[in-house]
């Protein structure tokens, strides 16, 4: 554990990619994961195949509504704040 935890930036478009050729209308009360938002990175684990994750905490916006997401994330994900 990371104490006290780092700021990082999370790149939500590298969490949530979209496939070759997407197609999709938009839909203004979805949650925007084209963005990349501010995080607590309390903790760094390693894969079987050697690479790293972070376990970070960060908020998940739509228009109307927020969530506090905590979960593991690939490192390529995040940048120092």
């Amino acid at each position: 554990m990371l104490r006290p935890p780092l700021k990082v930036w999370i790149d939500l478009n590298v969490l949530y990619p979209l496939p070759p050729h997407h197609a999709s209308k938009f839909n203004p009360e979805g949650f925007d994961v084209r963005r990349v938002v501010p995080g607590d990175l309390v903790e760094w684990s390693i894969t079987v195949d050697g690479d790293w994750l972070g376990r970070v905490t960060y908020e998940l916006m739509s228009r109307d509504r927020s969530e506090t997401v905590t979960h593991w994330v690939p490192s390529r994900a995040l940048k120092p704040l």
